[in-house]
């Protein structure tokens, strides 16, 4: 059976496109237009605002794979009294101005993006939407269930961070470079540690803007710097992968070393 789904009214679905958006920003050093998909996402997803909240419903079916059947469908239940209770009008509201938004700062072809997720929520919209007949809404219902019971076979692209390893982290840099940590470095593992606490997606803006900085700052020395423009040409060529990496420990120890190193070659 076939049921209809309107992606543009999927909360969860504009996010992922805006990240989506963002990355390919990133990755094309589209300074512009990324510092426009960081003011949508930061205008439209700051915690307490209604589509935020309207994201954390969708949200809360992440990692429930190991949850039993019942646990599953107690989850859905829960879903869709927190769906309904939201002010619908509103969300419809400020979902279409977003959408025209993104339709006038970062063109229709936004909506072509591939988004992996897409089936997972589109299926949760079916199933808390509360629109369809009984028997359709059961039906949805169960599909849901079998979808998020399925094993997990992809990694999450955002690991869980606590105080302790980043400390750990800390102490570990302090040892092996003798010296204290800079503000930037400060901040970069304030964001890190914070990750933890939420879905990561402010660090994940954090980084797109330090290494931007970093990297612009690497390509004003690249000509004054003789024999080693290679070197530095080197760390631009790494740092343009960045963007398929995990945003895990290695890469911002890297990103710290970096720090370092603009910081030495500005003195």
């Amino acid at each position: 059976m076939k049921f209809n789904h309107n992606k543009k009214r999927n909360t969860a679905f504009l996010y992922e496109v805006l990240i989506l958006e963002l990355s390919k920003a990133a990755m094309a050093s589209d300074s512009e237009k990324k510092n426009t998909l960081v003011a949508l996402l930061k205008e439209n997803f700051y915690k307490g605002s209604d589509l935020k909240r309207d994201l954390d419903i969708y949200r809360s079916f992440d990692d429930v794979s190991d949850l039993e059947g019942g646990m599953i469908e107690a989850l859905i239940q829960e879903a869709k009294i927190q769906f309904t209770s939201l002010n619908r009008k509103d969300i419809f509201r400020q979902q279409t101005i977003l959408i025209n938004e993104i339709n006038k700062s970062v063109g229709h072809h936004a909506w072509a993006n591939f988004v992996p997720s897409y089936k997972k929520l589109a299926t949760i919209n079916q199933a808390i939407n509360k629109t369809q007949a009984p028997k359709k809404q059961i039906l949805i219902e169960k599909k849901l269930v079998n979808l998020l019971s399925e094993p997990k076979t992809e990694k999450m692209p955002f690991p869980n961070v606590n105080k302790l390893a980043v400390k750990t982290f800390i102490n570990k840099f302090n040892n092996q470079y003798g010296e204290s940590l800079n503000e930037n470095q400060k901040t970069l593992l304030g964001k890190y540690i914070m990750s933890s606490n939420g879905d990561g997606m402010d660090f994940k803006m954090y980084i797109y803007e330090e290494v931007d900085r970093l990297k612009e700052a690497i390509n004003n020395k690249v000509d004054e710097s003789g024999p080693s423009a290679n070197n530095l040409k080197k760390i631009l060529s790494k740092m343009d992968s960045y963007n398929t990496r995990a945003l895990d420990g290695s890469l911002v120890s890297e990103i710290v070393k970096i720090q370092s190193l603009v910081r030495e070659i500005n003195k």
